[in-house]
């Protein structure tokens, strides 16, 4: 098979550097067939789904973490679990007649409950901080998450969601701003 051959083959190629992932290797594969072939488009090609790879994961990360949507998702997720810690801190009061001092003791006897608050994780120093959670009496406990800011006690932090009829059976108080 002559170059000119092998090369156009080689173009066939060029339709996978524009699915991520599949992209990144296709085009490294490409740029690596285009130095030993010296040709310029082939190399070019190849660039082309590497950086595109980059670009698209790029815009992924910074889209679920710093949009308006990502924001509001996070938002979602977190009412979600703390919903969730919240009925498994309720199981807890029926197995052992209190409410636990703190979340920590909480976990100690239910290793799958979730106590991290998911809009506390910081992806680049993959710090995390717990649900505030603080037992006023024997029969009352608030929780609740710091929000977006990271500040407790302001106007965007997130509750369990529960209605009003649930919250009278239950110990949850929602705290005053």
């Amino acid at each position: 098979m002559g170059k000119e051959k092998l090369i156009k083959k080689n173009y066939w190629y060029a339709i996978f550097v524009i699915i991520p992932l599949i992209g990144f290797v296709v085009g490294i594969l490409l740029l690596r067939k285009g130095i030993i072939l010296k040709d310029k488009t082939l190399r070019y090609i190849g660039a082309a789904g590497i950086v595109f790879t980059i670009v698209f994961y790029a815009w992924v990360f910074y889209y679920g973490n710093y949009s308006t949507y990502g924001k509001e998702m996070k938002v979602s997720l977190t009412k979600m679990e703390i919903t969730r810690t919240m009925k498994d801190i309720e199981i807890f009061k029926l197995g052992f007649g209190h409410y636990p001092d703190n979340l920590q003791e909480l976990l100690n006897e239910n290793r799958r409950v979730q106590i991290v608050d998911p809009l506390s994780e910081d992806f680049f120093s993959r710090e995390s901080k717990p649900f505030n959670y603080i037992k006023i009496d024997s029969a009352h406990y608030t929780l609740f998450s710091s929000g977006l800011d990271q500040i407790p006690n302001t106007t965007d932090d997130v509750y369990p969601d529960i209605s009003y009829t649930e919250s009278k059976t239950f110990g949850f108080v929602k705290s005053d701003k």
